[in-house]
């Protein structure tokens, strides 16, 4: 069975192991940076969650792992709200897939 793991400090993403995420915490770059490409790594693991505070940090690894990899890896906002880096990124991806940006947010 495919798992679903979210990568985050502790406090941000341990809410989400009580619906049946794994939770991986971090709290530097460097361990987010880690986490993230053990993870995509694990053939087990179906779609890697980051939350935004974390994943602003280490984009170019986002990037990079969605380009080599078949996993879906989704930025998440926190509870302090969101700082629109999920929906510039997943613009993005948009883009990048489809050719045009479908979703209008330049």
């Amino acid at each position: 069975m495919s798992k679903i793991v979210i990568i985050g400090e502790k406090e941000d993403i341990l809410p989400y192991q009580s619906i049946g995420v794994e939770i991986e915490p971090v709290k530097t770059t460097a361990d987010t940076v880690s986490t993230l490409r053990k993870t995509a790594q694990n053939p087990r693991v179906a779609i890697i969650l980051i939350t935004e505070s974390m994943a602003e940090q280490c984009l170019d690894t986002i990037t990079e792992l969605r380009n080599k990899t078949a996993k879906a890896i989704t930025i998440v906002p926190t509870e302090q709200g969101s700082r629109h880096t999920s929906m510039i990124e997943l613009s993005k991806e948009i883009g990048r897939a489809v050719g045009v940006d479908i979703l209008g947010k330049k």
